[in-house]
């Protein structure tokens, strides 16, 4: 899957747009842009200890997810079964996946905050609402 920064913009637009999300999107598509978003979220060149990941998805994933519903070990394990993050096989280290990391979709997610995305949606969608009753 490639995918341009307007593809994944738009992937995210309609993800937020009901406002936070509450699971992981059923679709595959939307599941690889939402792990590619996290994923550019580490440095390729470092070496992380579990509560590093753990930390940086939390403070990720509080812009614009239910915390009841979305929790960061299971988004953690998500990432590492779809290769996005490696793990050592003492589960205590874990760092990008290079080959994964070049792919386009996740160059363009660099790009692209979730929870500013949100944000933007809602002030959109209330500039509508006043127009209509102003």
């Amino acid at each position: 899957m490639s995918l341009d920064y307007e593809a994944v913009l738009g992937a995210v637009k309609r993800l937020v747009n009901a406002g936070p999300l509450a699971s992981l999107p059923k679709k595959r598509g939307d599941q690889t842009v939402l792990l590619a978003l996290a994923c550019a979220r580490f440095d390729p060149a470092r070496v992380y200890r579990e509560d590093e990941v753990n930390e940086t998805l939390q403070a990720w994933l509080a812009r614009f997810t239910s915390p009841i519903t979305m929790d960061h070990v299971s988004f953690r394990r998500q990432l590492v079964d779809e290769y996005f993050l490696l793990r050592d096989a003492a589960g205590a280290a874990y760092r990008v996946n290079g080959p994964k990391l070049d792919r386009e979709i996740v160059v363009a997610a660099r790009a692209i905050d979730p929870g500013t995305v949100m944000a933007a949606v809602r002030q959109e969608r209330e500039e509508r609402k006043r127009a209509r009753a102003g």
